[in-house]
């Protein structure tokens, strides 16, 4: 049954006709790349080296398991990895089948698991084992009763006792049982929707946003093209590959363009510079977090970076000292997209810009990406004022998994709720949000989510959550709190009962205000920008 979404007919073939779309996808992508250069590395990581026509290999038996497990096209696949090869072997074999993969970043627990998996109906969930002392198979254990539509658990790179293990599926040769051609009859079309990715939104629930291969292939190739990406770059994956900025980049864009990829799979800046190095590393991607933390790192400067060409950011705002910075300690070029998972990316910088475009602005639409700043009204406005950012095109997404509560019009325009200034050339330049989002080092956090549950606190009488400004992760969470009487609360109760219900820690508040009573607006609701207000006072002053 085809997944309800924004795509219409007239999209299809107007994207089409305009050459944006096509009919491949990123299986056929890959495919290309073994046939005509099956020799050259694809990806590397932690433990191993894998060429394309390896990875071709390992993608056709991972789907051809799973077609003998009952997944079928349209069936929801859940994976959750650091940035490891077997991300890579899932993923991609989904996209041979069709069915549609939800990704989980390798921090985020329990709660975000289940809301996903039991959301969307999955059949299927691959997990880690075990990854930096982290225990994923008691997590499973605990979620399995939870889940009883849940009909396939698979484990990946660690000891995982009475569980179906991937290394088993690679290691078995079921193409000599089962010919590889069978699985044309369930390759996807290009349009289908094959990806939930999760972000955080306003209402507190994740939101599960709706893409198809030619979604992402779009963005993919403005990439390729804005940072002339091609078959001899080494890309290193800094940021998360199933996230936005991230999966954009290393699995999309060098897919495309048929780059060596390299995975970091947790972030340390010492280990980041240190591959850059070793494996002559021409592009990385990351958030501006990453990095402030490699400028902070004492091996920058100390080993041998020069094979950098390109740092290319997302997720977050840099300010542009620290980007100037970055770009003279490093040697390299930068480039910033803006956008969001849940709309899309309508703008990038170019990789020759000069500095005062590359560090002051995000860039000029993309090709086939409208873009316009609006009023309070809805009227367009001229260069050189502000207003709200909106703007539709090829690489939008086509709205939210059983959720009407998308930010798209009548016309496809999407809303940001992000506050702009277009300048006279079309560089667009970000001054504000509207939206109530805390993104702390790209990852973004929803106060709702995260007041929903504080609420429940026995010390806690009233929570609201804001953002506040930090030099290394651009913004962290703050609890204002009203405490019940007799009560103090800190920052460590928040923590302990948000991991008791099993929150990821990024989520936690990192400082607690307590106060008698909130500021009020005429309507009753909190003044979440008064308090705003009070906490950078606070951080400004040093208290």
């Amino acid at each position: 049954m085809p997944i309800a979404s924004l795509l219409t007919p007239s999209m299809v073939a107007r994207y089409t006709a305009a050459g944006y779309w096509g009919s491949m996808t990123l299986a056929d992508y890959l495919d290309f790349h073994a046939a005509y250069t099956p020799d050259r590395l694809a990806v590397v990581d932690a433990k191993s080296r894998i060429t394309f026509a390896d990875l071709k290999r390992a993608t056709e038996r991972v789907a051809l398991a799973m077609i003998g497990m009952g997944i079928r096209p349209g069936d929801r696949v859940g994976l959750q990895t650091p940035n490891w090869v077997e991300y890579f072997y899932v993923r991609l074999a989904c996209a041979r089948i069709g069915a549609i993969v939800v990704p989980q970043i390798f921090s985020v627990r329990e709660h975000e698991i289940e809301m996903a998996l039991a959301g969307t109906r999955a059949v299927a969930f691959f997990f880690c084992a075990r990854f930096h002392e982290v225990d994923y198979v008691a997590m499973v254990e605990r979620l399995r009763p939870r889940l009883p539509a849940l009909r396939h658990w698979v484990a990946m790179a660690g000891e995982a006792p009475g569980y179906p293990h991937l290394d088993s599926l690679l290691a078995d040769p079921i193409e000599t049982r089962t010919p590889v051609e069978s699985l044309q009859a369930f390759h996807p079309g290009a349009n289908d929707v094959d990806i939930l990715m999760s972000t955080s939104g306003s209402t507190g629930k994740p939101k599960l946003v709706l893409r198809t291969p030619n979604i992402f292939l779009t963005l993919g190739h403005h990439i390729v093209e804005r940072a002339r990406l091609g078959r001899d770059d080494v890309v290193l994956a800094v940021a998360p590959i199933n996230q936005g900025t991230g999966y954009s980049v290393v699995m999309v864009a060098a897919l495309i363009a048929g780059c060596r990829n390299v995975l970091l799979d947790r972030f340390e800046a010492d280990a980041a510079i240190e591959l850059i190095a070793q494996e002559k590393v021409t592009v990385a991607v990351g958030v501006p977090t990453h990095m402030i933390k490699m400028m902070n790192s004492p091996r920058a400067g100390a080993v041998d970076t020069g094979s950098l060409r390109l740092f290319y950011h997302a997720g977050a705002p840099l300010a542009p000292d620290a980007a100037a910075e970055f770009a003279r300690l490093f040697d390299c070029r930068l480039m910033e997209a803006y956008g969001a998972l849940d709309g899309g990316t309508p703008v990038h910088t170019h990789l020759d810009d000069p500095g005062e475009r590359t560090f002051h602005t995000v860039g000029t639409a993309c090709a086939g990406m409208e873009l316009r700043i609006v009023g309070e009204d809805g009227r367009v406005l001229p260069p050189g004022q502000e207003g709200e950012v909106v703007y539709r095109g090829p690489n939008c997404a086509v709205g939210l998994w059983e959720d009407p509560n998308h930010a798209f019009d009548a016309e496809g325009w999407f809303t940001s709720g992000d506050l702009g200034v277009l300048d006279a050339a079309g560089y667009l330049r970000i001054v504000g949000r509207k939206k109530n989002i805390i993104i702390r080092g790209g990852q973004n956090i929803s106060p709702r989510e995260v007041e929903d549950a504080l609420i429940a606190h026995p010390k806690i009488q009233d929570v609201a959550i804001v953002k506040m400004p930090d030099p290394v992760m651009g913004e962290k969470a703050c609890a204002f709190v009203v405490p019940r009487a007799g009560q103090t609360v800190a920052v460590q109760d928040c923590l302990d009962f948000l991991t008791e219900r099993h929150f990821a820690k990024y989520k936690a508040p990192e400082r607690v205000e307590m106060l008698a009573e909130f500021p009020l607006l005429p309507n009753g609701k909190v003044d979440r920008k008064a308090l705003e207000a009070q906490i950078l006072r606070l951080v400004n002053e040093g208290r």
